[in-house]
C-alpha cells in the first residue's frame, strides 16, 4: 500500500494540474490542503489515516456488481479522510475539523463511504462513550445511512464488538451507541452527540434538527458534524444558503472557517449538462461505482422526457441546483470596482444619496454617490444587539471593529440617533438629491430640515427601478464605480437576485435574494435620484479613472 500522505498529495497535485478533471471548488479544497501542510500550527497524523484505510478494507460491498468484493478507498475518499481524520492542531493534538460538508452526485459511493466513517467513529476513534447519530427529515431517510453501517458491521470481523437492538447498535465495551435520528425522535434535547451525520440536507426545510445536533455536541472535545447531500430544487432551504457561504469562503470572498471542511462537486459557470466531460469532473466515481452506461441511459431519458426527468438528472447526477437563481454580477467584476482614493477630495462635491431602511432591528444602508469620481461611500447601521447574531452567516462584530459597520445603541434603530448620524455624513457635501424607499420612512420624512427640498420618494416598482438598476449593472461591469474596498457591499452584491419581466425590465428581488442586499438597493436609489435630477447627462463618472489592473481573488 502506497504511503497515505504520498497518495493524497499526488491526488491534490493531479487535480490542480488538470490530470484529474475537476471543478473549481475541488481545486480550491486541494489548494487549501497544500496550504494546511505548510502551516506550523497543524500536523498530519498519517498513522491514524493509515489505520482507517486498513479498517475500511475489512468491509465488503453488498449491492450491485461489486457485491462480495472488499472495499477499496478511492483517491477522493482518501482525500476526505486525510483532511477530517488526519489534520490536527499541534497545541492540542485534536482534529482541525469539527464539521465537514460533502456534496457529491448520486451513486458515487458517498453513503457507503460515510457508513464506514460512522463505524470508525463508533469503534476505533478512542472516544469514551461515543454517541453516533444519522439524521434526516424523516425516519426512513435517517435509517438509510444507519442501515448501511448496520449491514457492513454484520458482515465484518467487527460484528462481535457490537450488539444489535431494535432501536440501534450498542458497543458494550465503550458504552457507545449508534442510532438513526429524525424530527419525530423523542427526547432529542438530552443527547450527548459525538458524531452527527446529516443526510440529504437539500430537503431540510429549516435548521431545527441541525441546531439540536450542534447543541448536543457541546460536551465533546472533538465532535464531528458531517453533512452529505446532492443538490436540490428548492433554493429557499437553509442548506442552499450555507453552500453559497462555503463557496465564498473557499474563494476567499469571506474569512475561512478553520474548523470546517468542504468537498463540493459543484458545476462551474457555463458548464453544459449535456457535456460528458462535465459529467466526469462532477462524478469522482464515474467508471467505478457509477457506470458510463447508467449515466448515458439516465441522460437519454432526461433529454427525451424533459421536465422533472431533466431536473432529476441535473440535481442528482450533476449536482446542479436547477432552481438556483443566477448570480446577477460576478464577484470578480464587483471586486474590480475598487481603487485607492483620497476621501478628502470629496469635500464640497455634489452627492446623490440613496437610503434603504430595513426593519428597525435589522441592517440599514445609505449610499453616497459622487458622480465626478464615480465614488460610492456607504454607511451601514445595525442595532448593537445584532452584532452577536450569526443568522446572516456574516461577522457583523468584525465589520464593526474594522469600521465598515456602525452599531446603533440598543436593540432597535434609534431614529433620532440615525438622523443625527446622517446629517453628520451629509455636512461636508453639496447634497443634490436624497432618494428613499418609502417603506419604513414615513415617520422620518419630516425630520430632514434643510434637506427636505431634495427628498425624492423612490418607489421600488419595476417602473422606477429598472432604469437605475440597469445603469448600476452597466457601470459595475465597466468597472466605473469605486466602492473603496467596502467588504459589505461586495457581500451584498453576491446575494442579489434580479427579477426580469417579458419586456427585459429588471429590478432587485429582495424576496428571492440569498441574503441582505440593502446596500445595493440604496445604490440603485442613489443612481435613480441622480438620473432623475441630471437626466444621466453628466459624464464625470468616466473622466478621472486610469486603467485598473485587478488581481484574481484567489
Amino acid at each position: 500500500m502506497a504511503e497515505v500522505l504520498e497518495r493524497v498529495n499526488r491526488y491534490a497535485s493531479d487535480v490542480l494540474s488538470g490530470r484529474i478533471p475537476s471543478c473549481e471548488t475541488i481545486q480550491l479544497a486541494c489548494r487549501r490542503w497544500q496550504t494546511d501542510l505548510e502551516r506550523e500550527d497543524l500536523y498530519f497524523d498519517e498513522d491514524v489515516v493509515r489505520k482507517f484505510v486498513l479498517f475500511s478494507s475489512k468491509f465488503k460491498h453488498y449491492k450491485g456488481p461489486l457485491a462480495g468484493t472488499a472495499f477499496r478507498i478511492e483517491d477522493w475518499q482518501l482525500f476526505v479522510a486525510a483532511n477530517i481524520l488526519g489534520l490536527k492542531r499541534r497545541s492540542t493534538g485534536l482534529r482541525k475539523y469539527r464539521m465537514a460538508d460533502i456534496e457529491v452526485p448520486r451513486k458515487n459511493g458517498k453513503t457507503f463511504f460515510v457508513a464506514i466513517l460512522a463505524a470508525w467513529f463508533l469503534l476505533m476513534d478512542g472516544e469514551a462513550g461515543p454517541e453516533v447519530y444519522t439524521a434526516a427529515v424523516d425516519q426512513a431517510q435517517a435509517r438509510l445511512c444507519y442501515e448501511a453501517s448496520e449491514v457492513l458491521l454484520e458482515r465484518s470481523i467487527f460484528f462481535p464488538l457490537v450488539k444489535k437492538y431494535q432501536w440501534g447498535i450498542k458497543v458494550p465495551k465503550t458504552v457507545g451507541v449508534f442510532k438513526p435520528l429524525s424530527k419525530d425522535t423523542e427526547n432529542k434535547d438530552g443527547l450527548n452527540i459525538f458524531v452527527g451525520i446529516c443526510d440529504e440536507c437539500h430537503a431540510w426545510p429549516n435548521t431545527e434538527m441541525l441546531d439540536v445536533i450542534k447543541t448536543g455536541m457541546g460536551a465533546r472535545s472533538q465532535p464531528m458534524l458531517l453533512r452529505i447531500s446532492t443538490a436540490g430544487v428548492d433554493v429557499s432551504v437553509p442548506y442552499y444558503q450555507d453552500i453559497g457561504v462555503y463557496v465564498e469562503e473557499l474563494k476567499g470572498i469571506r474569512p475561512l472557517e478553520d474548523d470546517h471542511f468542504f468537498m463540493l462537486y459543484h458545476p462551474d459557470e457555463g458548464d453544459d449538462w449535456e457535456d460528458e466531460d462535465v459529467w466526469k469532473k462532477l462524478n469522482p466515481n464515474l467508471g467505478v461505482s457509477l457506470t458510463w452506461a447508467y449515466m448515458r441511459s439516465a441522460y437519454s431519458e432526461a433529454k427525451a422526457r424533459g421536465g422533472s426527468y431533466a431536473a432529476a438528472f441535473k440535481t442528482k447526477n450533476l449536482d446542479m441546483w436547477v432552481d438556483a437563481p443566477d448570480v446577477w454580477i460576478e464577484d470578480d467584476d464587483v471586486a474590480a470596482n475598487n481603487a485607492p482614493f483620497d476621501k478628502d477630495q470629496l469635500v464640497g462635491e455634489d452627492v446623490y444619496v440613496g437610503i434603504d431602511l430595513a426593519s428597525k432591528g435589522d441592517i440599514c444602508a445609505v449610499a453616497y454617490f459622487f458622480p465626478r469620481y464615480g465614488v460610492v461611500r456607504f454607511r451601514f447601521v445595525v442595532p448593537e444587539g445584532k452584532l452577536a447574531e450569526k443568522e446572516d452567516r456574516v461577522d457583523y462584530r468584525l465589520w464593526a471593529e474594522q469600521g465598515w459597520l456602525t452599531p446603533c445603541p440598543g436593540k432597535v434603530l434609534d431614529e433620532e440617533w440615525f438622523m443625527e448620524l446622517l446629517f453628520q455624513d451629509l455636512a461636508p457635501y453639496e447634497v443634490r438629491a436624497i432618494a428613499y424607499d418609502p417603506w419604513g420612512m414615513w415617520d422620518l420624512k419630516t425630520r430632514f430640515g434643510k434637506y427636505t427640498d431634495v427628498l425624492i420618494e423612490y418607489a421600488q416598482s419595476m417602473r422606477y427601478m429598472s432604469v437605475p438598476t440597469k445603469r448600476v449593472e452597466s457601470d459595475v461591469l465597466k468597472h466605473s464605480f469605486n466602492f473603496l474596498d467596502n467588504p459589505i457591499i461586495r457581500w451584498m452584491f453576491r446575494n442579489v437576485v434580479v427579477f426580469r419581466d417579458p419586456n427585459a425590465n429588471i429590478k432587485l428581488d429582495k424576496a428571492k435574494s440569498r441574503n441582505k442586499i440593502d446596500g445595493v438597493v440604496a445604490l440603485v436609489d442613489a443612481i435613480g435620484g441622480w438620473l432623475q435630477v441630471t437626466g444621466g447627462e453628466s459624464e464625470e463618472i468616466y473622466q478621472d479613472h486610469e486603467l485598473r489592473v485587478v488581481p484574481r481573488i484567489w
